[in-house]
C-alpha cells in the first residue's frame, strides 16, 4: 500500500535512470529500477521502464521477461505470450527458465480467463501451460523446482476436467516426486521454495501439511518483506487451486486470511483486496483443532497478531451486511449503482424499530435533483456476501438529507436477510492527529465486494473536541483510504472491532481542507454517523443503535 510520496519518489528515480540511459546508453540503473518495480508489483512502472530499455538492447531476455510480466499482470496474456515467443534465450541459462515459466503463466492465464474451461477451445491452453512448465522442470528439476508447483496445480485441474490420468499425468504421483526434489534442494531462505512446498502438499492432498508449509512461507515473507512472491502465491492459491470459500479446507482457508493480512500490513502491497461473495458468505468450522491452529498461527505476526485470523473473520462478517444498491440497466437487469449497509434503529425515546433499514448516499438514491437512481420503482438491494442471488425490494424511503447536507438516505427494505446483523456503529471518532487506520467495504466501480486497505489513514475530521464544522450539524471525516465510483454509500470502519464511524460519499485530488486550514489536498470524504443520527432524530424521532 504505497503512499503517494513513495510513488513520486519512484517516478523521479525512473526519470533519472531513463535520462542516464538516453545520454550514456548505460542500462545498469534502469535494470535495477525494473527489479525494484517488479518486487513492489508496480506493473505500470515496470512496463514503462522495460519498454524504453528494449530500444537499447532489444534482445535482452531478462528485459523481455520483465516486459512480458508487466503485460500479463495488466491483463494482456496474449500480448505477453507473443513477446516471449519472439525471444531467443539460451536453453538452460537462468533467463530461459524464467521465460519458460512466464510462457506457462501466459497460457495458464488465458485458460483461467476462459468462461468455459471445459470447452474444446480452452483445453489447448491448459496443455500449453503444462508443456511450458515441464520443459524447464524436466531440464533440471533442482534448478527449476519452482515450476513444479504449477505443474502439480495444472495436472490437478486436468484430472478434475476428465483428462487422462497416467503415470506421467497423475498429479498425486507428480507431487510426491516434487516433494523429494524439494527435500534435496532445501532452500529454506527462498520464498519460492516454500511456495512450491505448499503446492506439492496440495497436489498430494495433504491439507494439514499444506497449512504448515504456508505458515513457514509467511515466516520467511515477513523477514524478506517481498510483496511480489506473496501476491503471486495468493493469486496461485485462489485462482488456480480455487482455495476459497466453501471449496477450501478449513486449515488452508485460515492461512489465506493470513496471506491477505500480510499484504495489507506492507506499505508496498500494490492492489486492493477483492473478496468474492462466496468467500464472504462462507463459514469456517470452528473445530477444536482449527482453533488451536489459529491460536498458533496468530503468534507469527508479533505485535500484529490481533489483526490476523480473528480480525479478518470479523471483517468478513461485517461485509455480509454491506449491500449493493441496484437499478435496472438498459437490458432490464439489476446493475450495481452504489453501496449501502444494514443499520439498526431505535426510537430516540428508547425501544428498537422492527423494520429492516439500509443506509446509503442521497446521491445514489433519494435526492430528487442528483440521485443516480431516480426512483425506488425497480430499484433493489442485494447483500452479495449473504446470498448474491437474492434481491430485496425497497419498501420506502424513510428519510433523506440532500447531497449539500448529510448526503444520506435511509431505506426500508421488504424483509431482513436471514443470519446477518446490522453493522455496529460508533459515535466516537479517533483523534484527528492519530493517523488511525480506516477501512472501507463496498462495491467500487460496480464490482464485487472489495476491502480498501491501501494508504488507509485518517487525515482529519470536524468532530470533538477540536473540530470546527463548516456547516452546522454536519461533521466531515477525511481519509486517504482509496475508493472509486460505486463506493458511494460504503461504511467507513475504525480498525478495532470493525465499527462504522462514517458514511463514505466523495473524494477528490483537490479536497478542501477541514477546520479552517488553507488549501486543498488529496482526500476521500465521509459523513460522521453520529451527526447523521442526530439529524435523523430531529427529522424522524429515530436514531442509530450505537
Amino acid at each position: 500500500m504505497a503512499s503517494d510520496l513513495d510513488r513520486k519518489n519512484f517516478q523521479t528515480r525512473r526519470m533519472d535512470a531513463l535520462y542516464e540511459l538516453d545520454t550514456t546508453g548505460d542500462l545498469s540503473a534502469a535494470r535495477k529500477l525494473a527489479e525494484d518495480a517488479r518486487s513492489k508489483t508496480w506493473y505500470d512502472e515496470l512496463g514503462i521502464i522495460t519498454d524504453r530499455m528494449r530500444f537499447y538492447d532489444p534482445d535482452d531476455v531478462q528485459n523481455i521477461v520483465y516486459s512480458a510480466q508487466a503485460l500479463v499482470n495488466r491483463g494482456m496474456p496474449f500480448a505477453a505470450r507473443d513477446l516471449l515467443r519472439a525471444a531467443r534465450p539460451t536453453e538452460g541459462e537462468k533467463p530461459w527458465y524464467e521465460l519458460q515459466g512466464l510462457l506457462g503463466r501466459c497460457a495458464k492465464q488465458i485458460f483461467l480467463d476462459t468462461p468455459d474451461r471445459s470447452s474444446v477451445r480452452a483445453r489447448p491452453y491448459l496443455e500449453e501451460a503444462i508443456a511450458a512448465y515441464r520443459a524447464a522442470y524436466d531440464k533440471d528439476p533442482a534448478e527449476a523446482y519452482w515450476h513444479g508447483g504449477n505443474i502439480a496445480a495444472l495436472l490437478t485441474i486436468s484430472r478434475n476436467l476428465g483428462g487422462p490420468v497416467t503415470p506421467t499425468t497423475d498429479p498425486v504421483a507428480f507431487s510426491k516426486g516434487l516433494k523429494q526434489v524439494l527435500e534435496k534442494v532445501s532452500a529454506v531462505e527462498d520464498l519460492w521454495w516454500h511456495a512450491t512446498c505448499v503446492e506439492a502438499e496440495l497436489g498430494a492432498r495433504n491439507w494439514s501439511a499444506a497449512a504448515e508449509r504456508l505458515k513457514s512461507f509467511l515466516d520467511v515473507a515477513q523477514k524478506t518483506g517481498e510483496a511480489f512472491p506473496v501476491e503471486s502465491h495468493l493469486r496461485q492459491l485462489t485462482d488456480v487451486w480455487a482455495l476459497e470459500g466453501s471449496r477450501s479446507p478449513p486449515m488452508v482457508s485460515a492461512m489465506l486470511a493470513l496471506l491477505r493480512a500480510q499484504l495489507l500490513n506492507w506499505d508496498e502491497a500494490a492492489t486492493p483486496i477483492q473478496v468474492s461473495a462466496t468467500e464472504v458468505a462462507s463459514d469456517v468450522p470452528e473445530t477444536a483443532g482449527l482453533q488451536e491452529s489459529r491460536d498458533d498461527l496468530q503468534k507469527t505476526f508479533g505485535d500484529s497478531a490481533p489483526l490476523s485470523i480473528n480480525w479478518w473473520d470479523l471483517g468478513k462478517s461485517r461485509a455480509r451486511s454491506v449491500a449493493a444498491i441496484c437499478a435496472p440497466n438498459e437490458l432490464g437487469r439489476p446493475a450495481r449503482m452504489g453501496t449501502g449497509f444494514l443499520v439498526g434503529l431505535r426510537n430516540s425515546g428508547g425501544g428498537g424499530d422492527a423494520g429492516c433499514f439500509v443506509l446509503t448516499n442521497a446521491h445514489v438514491i433519494g435526492d430528487p435533483a442528483r440521485a443516480a437512481i431516480p426512483s425506488i420503482n425497480g430499484a433493489s438491494v442485494r447483500f452479495e456476501g449473504h446470498d448474491p442471488e437474492v434481491m430485496f425490494s425497497i419498501k420506502r424511503i424513510v428519510w433523506t438529507s440532500p447531497v449539500s447536507q448529510h448526503d444520506a438516505t435511509l431505506l426500508e427494505i421488504e424483509k431482513c436477510p436471514a443470519d446477518i446483523k446490522p453493522i455496529p456503529v460508533s459515535r466516537e471518532l479517533p483523534e484527528a492527529a492519530s493517523r488511525s487506520r480506516l477501512y472501507v467495504i463496498g462495491h467500487p466501480r460496480g464490482n464485487e465486494l472489495a476491502f480498501s486497505f491501501q494508504d488507509n489513514r485518517l487525515l482529519d475530521h470536524e468532530g470533538p473536541s477540536a473540530g470546527r464544522p463548516r456547516q452546522p450539524g454536519v461533521v466531515l471525516v477525511h481519509y486517504s483510504t482509496p475508493t472509486e465510483a460505486g463506493s458511494s454509500g460504503s461504511p467507513v470502519f475504525v480498525q478495532n472491532e470493525w465499527k462504522a464511524i462514517a458514511l463514505h460519499h466523495s473524494g477528490s485530488v483537490q479536497t478542501r481542507q477541514l477546520n479552517g486550514k488553507e488549501g486543498t489536498y488529496k482526500a476521500n470524504e465521509g459523513i460522521s454517523l453520529a451527526c447523521i443520527s442526530d439529524a435523523l432524530v430531529q427529522g424522524k424521532g429515530m436514531e442509530f443503535c450505537f
